[in-house]
């Protein structure tokens, strides 16, 4: 078996169709009709020339409290089904979480369902326990997802409200 972590700007549509066509709501996140941001870098887990995983990642600056914080968004983090519970998603994740480290963001930031929340938390996010604005096409809306942060660079996460100015990733 040979593994192998490969970075892209932009995913081929057979890496699309593989890793995100196999199932009619991967996310579980369909019923909230929600208008997403795409990806500026994707990682992709290959496993013997096929793709089995994938995280994608963004910069953005948000705003906390009245105050700019430039975040690494973290989003799309999927696993084909045959592949899960082996760990593909957690060596991404770690690999993302070393480039956001490299960008000097203040923290990683991502939306998830309550039931990833435990994922996420034994990597070190915390839940956002503030209310989290993001874009939509008829306007600002509460995020009916959880946000997660990951505070880097030994800063904690600021407290206040936050406002995305954008759609979530």
């Amino acid at each position: 078996m040979t593994k192998e972590i490969r970075q892209a700007k932009f995913l081929t549509e057979v890496e699309t169709q593989k890793l995100f066509d196999w199932g009619d709501d991967i996310f579980g996140a369909s019923s909230l009709n929600l208008h997403w941001r795409g990806k500026d870098h994707h990682f992709l887990l290959y496993i013997d020339d096929r793709p089995v995983s994938h995280v994608g990642v963004l910069k953005h600056v948000v705003n906390v409290a009245g105050q700019p914080v430039t975040v690494g968004g973290v989003g799309g983090v999927v696993t084909i089904p045959e592949e899960q519970n082996r760990g593909h998603a957690r060596e991404l994740m770690q690999h993302a979480t070393r480039l956001l480290a490299e960008w000097r963001v203040a923290a990683g930031l991502l939306f998830c369902l309550k039931r990833m929340v435990p994922f996420y938390e034994s990597q070190g996010w915390q839940v956002v326990n503030q209310p989290v604005l993001i874009e939509q096409p008829d306007g600002e809306i509460n995020s009916p997802l959880e946000v997660m942060v990951l505070p880097l660079g030994g800063r904690p996460w600021p407290d206040g409200r936050v406002k995305l100015d954008s759609f979530p990733w």
